[in-house]
């Protein structure tokens, strides 16, 4: 910046130069000057002259057109004829040192940046590198499940979220898998997400799936959040009779070997579960003229018996499989299968609808 100054000051001292020896003597004469296409270069960039500002060489030295190259600097120009003067206007060097500055600060900047995004990338590969010997270790330490071969196990996230993709082929397996018990996979789930933890830290959230490459079917889905109990969900009921059915199944069959009275009526049950947290419960008459009977009974005294019936059932699921029912649907029939009525017991408000 400061050659630009002292050159500006140069062509302004040339000028006033030339100014004064025209003041103390009027007169013109020819001169020859050498033009050789120059070409001007400011502040690195080429500038375009047009034919009349072409510079030249004359005595040695380069001569170009004071007004272009003080503009092209950031300077403004002006002819002062009174004096025949030029006149050269510059930004201050406050000005230009403050300018300085933030180029300086925007460089520094832009260097701790780079070196931030290089920090970033060097975690990133780190945590890649930590995932991909994880699973290793993993495939290694978890080939099987009981009897259940693991065809692979894959892992992606971070140490605050890990997903973990498990793969079994039941085209080949698929007996050993319906032997298996809930809490097999509990237990073997539990291990494997310990050992990830372990890893990274108590808090990494952990989720994922068991996956049969044979069907594409999610089997289980599980997730653990930090300290959190690890959560399973069982999605394989075409595979495998889980814990929970079998124990409804003990439930069904110690409720239908019971005897129900509504008035006085007597019936047998035959009861459904359907896996998802609803009893259907089908009930015949045992005594003859039942429709008769039934007829004869009022609204609230079946209402009431009903009731009573809907709630022995949803304890029973309750105390006996764990399992919190939400609806039973009753269906009454008389001795001969023709319909008398049907209710809904909604578990959660305790009454029929």
């Amino acid at each position: 910046m400061k050659k630009k100054i002292i050159f500006v000051l140069l062509l302004l001292t040339l000028v006033l130069v030339m100014a004064a020896s025209a003041e103390a003597t009027v007169a013109s004469k020819p001169i020859n000057v050498d033009y050789v296409d120059i070409k001007l270069f400011v502040n690195g960039n080429a500038i375009t002259l047009q034919p009349d500002e072409e510079p030249f060489i004359y005595n040695g030295r380069t001569f170009v057109p004071i007004r272009f190259v003080s503009e092209a600097l950031g300077q403004s120009v002006e002819w002062l004829d009174w004096i025949k003067a030029v006149k050269i206007t510059g930004g201050n060097s406050a000005s230009l040192a403050e300018k300085d500055k933030e180029i300086q600060a925007l460089k520094s900047e832009i260097a701790s940046l780079k070196s931030q995004l290089a920090d970033c990338k060097e975690n990133e590969d780190d945590e890649d590198s930590d995932l991909s010997e994880l699973e290793d270790q993993l495939k290694s330490d978890y080939d099987y499940l009981e009897d259940v071969e693991i065809d692979d196990i894959s892992l992606s996230g971070d140490e605050d979220e890990v997903d973990v993709q498990i793969d079994v082929d039941l085209g080949e397996y698929d007996s050993e898998w319906e032997d298996l018990s809930d809490s097999d996979i509990e237990d073997w789930l539990e291990d494997l997400v310990g050992d990830i933890q372990d890893e990274f830290s108590d808090d990494t959230e952990v989720t994922g799936e068991i996956n049969d490459i044979d069907s594409d079917d999610v089997l289980v889905k599980f997730s653990k959040d930090g300290d959190d109990d690890l959560d399973v969900t069982f999605k394989d009921d075409d595979y495998r009779n889980s814990d929970d059915d079998e124990d409804a199944d003990d439930v069904i069959d110690s409720l239908e070997d019971d005897a129900y009275d509504v008035g006085g009526i007597e019936f047998e049950v035959t009861l459904t579960y359907d896996g998802d947290d609803t009893v259907t419960a089908k009930f015949t008459a045992v005594d003859d003229d039942a429709a008769s009977d039934w007829d004869d009974l009022s609204d609230s005294r079946i209402e009431s018996d009903v009731t009573d019936i809907c709630e022995q059932i949803v304890s029973a699921f309750d105390d006996d499989a764990d399992i919190s029912l939400d609806t039973v649907i009753v269906k009454f029939y008389d001795e001969d299968s023709h319909a008398l009525k049907s209710f809904t017991y909604d578990a959660d408000y305790e009454e029929l609808n």
